[in-house]
């Protein structure tokens, strides 16, 4: 069984996997790529903080796409094509997060 991570471990990893591969140019071609990060956990232990810290030690845009945030705002096929057409290309939608 393993014992639970401390704080120093979690903000070592997010450190390793979150902030040097996006901030540093070397670190992104000489560390192996990490494409997803997965923050899983109760409510209220510091997740959304995490990503935000992240976002902004890096100064990466944060999309919030969740169900409460683009409900009715991009009715139908088209709606939800031109959502994701910005996202992807990294345009001004109002969930944006800018530190």
């Amino acid at each position: 069984m393993e014992p639970m991570p401390s704080l120093a471990d979690v903000r070592q990893l997010i450190a390793l996997y979150g902030i040097l591969p996006l901030g540093s140019q070397i670190v992104h071609e000489k560390a192996p790529v990490v494409k997803a990060l997965l923050l899983a956990g109760p409510a209220g232990v510091g997740k959304k903080m995490l990503v935000h810290a992240i976002c902004t030690e890096t100064g990466a845009n944060l999309f919030d796409l969740s169900a409460s945030n683009i409900a009715g705002k991009y009715p139908g096929k088209s709606g939800l094509q031109m959502m994701l057409h910005m996202v992807l290309k990294g345009g001004d939608l109002q969930e944006t997060y800018q530190p």
